[in-house]
């Protein structure tokens, strides 16, 4: 087992292909107040640092797994 912070923040491997997934972004506004940012869609590609998320509309875009936390929609 290994010790390092990163395994931790980052889910050890990536979901199915396909299946359904969410992620979302927090973000501390200039007021102090929290803002969160979330994205639904089916897992498309990636590895356990970045995942590829193929949205409800089609469009397929990569996110950053440093900056977004995966969720059970």
């Amino acid at each position: 087992m290994s010790d390092k912070l990163e395994d931790y923040i980052h889910p050890p491997h990536p979901p199915r292909l396909r299946e359904h997934i969410g992620l979302i972004h927090w973000e501390r506004g200039a007021g102090g107040e929290w803002t969160a940012e979330t994205v639904r869609g089916q897992f498309a590609g990636g590895d356990s640092h970045a995942w590829v998320v193929r949205l409800y509309n089609g469009i397929e875009l990569e996110y950053d797994l440093a900056d977004w936390a995966p969720f059970q929609p």
